[in-house]
């Protein structure tokens, strides 16, 4: 069967395409020059999957076959896992017991897997929003961010269990700078207040509210974790990540807003006033 190739146009269609986010794409695809360029240039990550749901790695040279990872750590094999408490390997894992990291295991009411549980929640919630939000595709140029918002998820996951940096979020062509400044000063840059959410902003507005609460659970929940009595913060930047999403849901709750009044409004937009 031939390749199916994928376009720029589609790959703005079907993501929001912010800076370092991550797409999915059909194992047997290939991206036109156009598409590939785009993807470079925004430092976005390339998962293939295939019909069985495996994901690979693409080859970069060409000439080699995409490589199985696991779908959250990329890692492409196992190691053997220790305890945190007495450093022994663990060669059957009890109950009571899960991986922190590829090699070390701690009891599951560890701190971190209980701010892994908030965001698999805030993961799962996400998804459900974006199978639910504007079901009558009314505002389309909308769809993407959210799309942004749930991969940017899958790297606060991925950021949290690797110990790797988490990277600035962004949403469309809208880097943290432009979302953090939309979302403190609104009717400077979208012509709209800052709002409180109510019944009469509608049913699309209200979904979005729903996972800007969560988000802020799951920021209370890191800083808990990453905040020591002595005010020494660990991982600012995941608790960071955590405060600009919250910002980046609340923007998009107003451009929604304005979109039900038929204003058609968006980051990038925003980003050439500025």
């Amino acid at each position: 069967m031939a390749s199916e190739y994928i376009t720029e146009g589609w790959l703005r269609e079907k993501f929001g395409l912010g800076w370092g986010t991550e797409v999915h794409l059909p194992l047997d695809s290939r991206l036109t020059p156009a598409a590939h360029q785009l993807l470079e240039e925004r430092k976005i990550v390339i998962k293939y999957i295939d019909a069985e749901g495996r994901v690979f790695n693409p080859d970069k040279s060409g000439e080699e076959a995409p490589v199985q990872v696991h779908p959250l750590t990329s890692s492409t094999g196992g190691q053997k896992a220790e305890c945190l408490l007495c450093h022994q390997p663990v060669a059957k894992k009890p109950e009571a017991l899960t991986h922190l990291d590829t090699n070390t295991m701690v009891v599951k009411n560890h701190p971190r897997i209980a701010l892994r549980g908030k965001i698999d929640t805030l993961i799962a919630h996400t998804v459900l929003v974006q199978i639910e939000f504007d079901r009558e595709n009314k505002f389309p140029w909308l769809h993407p961010y959210l799309a942004d918002v749930r991969s940017y998820l899958g790297n606060l996951l991925k950021s949290e269990v690797s110990g790797e940096t988490m990277i600035p979020i962004a949403l469309g062509g809208a880097d943290e700078n432009v979302v953090h400044a939309v979302s403190h000063n609104p009717l400077k840059y979208l012509g709209h207040d800052h709002i409180v959410p109510e019944m009469s902003h509608g049913r699309n507005v209200a979904l979005l509210n729903l996972l800007r609460a969560q988000v802020r659970e799951a920021e209370v929940e890191a800083a808990r974790v990453f905040i020591a009595p002595d005010l020494t913060v660990t991982r600012p930047d995941l608790i960071q990540a955590a405060n600009r999403l919250s910002s980046a849901l609340y923007v998009l709750m107003l451009l929604t807003l304005l979109a039900e009044q038929g204003k058609q409004l968006t980051l990038e937009k925003v980003v050439l006033e500025r």
